[in-house]
């Protein structure tokens, strides 16, 4: 199973919401894929972590660098080729990556 699949299905399996794939292979030289998903609360988003961890290792993944784990409001997750970003709902509007990135074509998550 693809990295980036078992991003996206591990954000689902604790129900995130509005979970976004930005294909950047032909954007950055850095990462392939940039996550953006919303936590409903502090607990969703503290979980997200080892729920991500645990799904990557068992497919054989290197664990991912987190920043912010102590965070209660976004958590970047950087798994070399994918950066994951999981916001709460306020935190998420504020900085409104959406913005920065309408240029770049999504990823159809029901596709991976």
């Amino acid at each position: 199973m693809s990295k980036i699949k078992v991003i996206v299905e591990a954000l689902d399996d604790l129900k995130l919401k509005d979970i976004i794939v930005y294909d950047m292979r032909e954007r950055s030289p850095f990462f392939d894929y940039f996550v953006l998903s919303t936590a409903s609360n502090t607990r969703q988003l503290k979980a997200a972590i080892n729920h991500l961890k645990e799904n990557l290792s068992a497919a054989k993944y290197q664990n991912p660098d987190v920043e912010g784990a102590q965070s209660e409001a976004w958590i970047l997750l950087d798994a070399k080729d994918v950066i994951v970003n999981i916001f709460t709902e306020a935190e998420r509007k504020y900085y409104n990556l959406e913005k920065m990135w309408m240029d770049v074509d999504q990823v159809d998550v029901t596709r991976l």
